[in-house]
């Protein structure tokens, strides 16, 4: 886990970076405009994809409700009933996923061959990239993190949320200072480094488990049948992995918690997004001299979350319903962004925080392998599909 100042690591935090002014706000937000509207199209068309195996209506009909009430919900601030069934279900899932992992586990020998570093024949490994974009969170999520932390008060942010408007954007010199802090502060700071260490271990526990049963239903379950999630069959595919274990029980607990899982991806998404494309936002019209609505944070709300990720995802939708294929576009850019919010992070925790709070020499070098794995992949898969785009 990477200790970082809350909002250090969001554009409050990336603007701070040695260099032109504003150069890693523009290189973090220009392309996640790009990712957010592809992210909510293929969510809203997901999330039908699920509707529509247990109500009558269109896959199109239902991918645009879903978004509507979404946005609604996220304007008003509305959604924390929707976070709640979403835990409860992603806890049911999992339990489900795993132990059908479980079921149809063909046995450590097959496992074992499968971990052994090959170069299939045929194999296009850029095809990776998209869905590595998407592992844990995506860059965009590890932007996210700073912002529910001020939003929940925890660490540095304590002193930030504390009688002021939800939508204040916080100066970069309005972050509290750290070398400067009393006992108790002090403790309250490690309690909170511990309190996230421990949860992120226990997340990534959870998302390696999940992962490698994925793995054995897909291959046990999904391959002899020759299926694939694409288009609006995305869940009427993914309730083979359970159906074909538990029967219709299984099948409709798919359904449910498909539906769950895209619905709330897209409320934390058009939240996530509209924080921080409007900070960023802000951060360069302050820059350009502007004033007004140009540097309000109401402003932006109505222009990112109606307009970028509300009239535009809406289009996109009826004229090409192709979630997967909007999904794997933005998992690309996510990907190749991880390691700008990976350096970065590790430069800023360097830069700003006293001794006593610094990562570990092994997190920081863990950390540093991470982005340089995803650079590389980031250069091959460019360096590839550009061939392919000239040959």
């Amino acid at each position: 886990m990477v200790c970082s100042r809350d909002r250090e690591v969001a554009p409050s935090g990336v603007r701070s970076l040695p260099g032109p002014e504003n150069w890693g706000v523009w290189l973090i937000a220009l392309p996640q405009t790009l990712v957010a509207a592809a992210t909510i199209t293929g969510m809203a068309g997901a999330a039908s994809s699920a509707v529509i195996l247990a109500l009558p209506g269109g896959f199109t009909a239902w991918a645009v409700v879903l978004l509507l009430i979404s946005l609604v919900l996220v304007f008003f601030g509305r959604y924390r009933g929707v976070e709640r069934a979403s835990i409860v279900m992603a806890l049911a899932i999992i339990t489900a996923l795993v132990a059908a992992a479980g079921y149809v586990f063909p046995g450590t020998e097959p496992l074992a061959a499968g971990l052994v570093p090959v170069l299939p024949e045929g194999a296009v490994f850029a095809e990776l990239l998209p869905w590595l974009g998407f592992l844990m969170s995506g860059a965009a999520g590890l932007v996210w993190y700073s912002y529910w932390l001020t939003a929940r008060g925890y660490g540095a942010a304590y002193s930030l949320t504390h009688g002021q408007e939800e939508e204040t954007v916080v100066e970069k010199g309005d972050l509290p200072d750290l070398t400067h802090l009393d006992r108790i502060e002090g403790e309250h700071i490690r309690d909170w480094v511990q309190i996230m260490t421990v949860s992120t271990a226990i997340a990534s526990g959870i998302v390696l488990a999940l992962l490698v049963s994925l793995l054995v239903l897909g291959a046990e379950l999904l391959r002899p049948q020759g299926l694939l999630p694409e288009g609006p069959e995305v869940t009427a595919v993914l309730l083979v992995l359970l159906g074909d274990v538990w029967g219709p029980p299984g099948a409709w607990l798919m359904i449910l918690a498909a539906f769950f899982a895209f619905r709330s991806t897209i409320v934390t998404d058009l939240d996530g997004w509209t924080r921080m494309l409007g900070e960023g936002s802000i951060f360069i019209a302050r820059q350009a001299k502007a004033a007004g609505g140009w540097i309000s944070m109401r402003f932006y709300r109505f222009v990112y979350l109606f307009g970028l990720m509300g009239a535009l995802p809406l289009l996109l939708i009826v004229t090409r319903p192709e979630p997967v294929t909007f999904l794997a576009v933005a998992g690309v850019i996510e990907a190749i962004q991880i390691p700008l919010v990976a350096f970065a992070t590790l430069y800023l925790n360097r830069r700003t925080l006293p001794a006593e709070f610094k990562p570990s020499l092994s997190v920081v070098i863990l950390t540093f392998a991470a982005g340089v794995f995803f650079a590389a992949f980031s250069v091959y898969y460019i360096a590839t599909e550009t061939a392919v785009l000239f040959s």
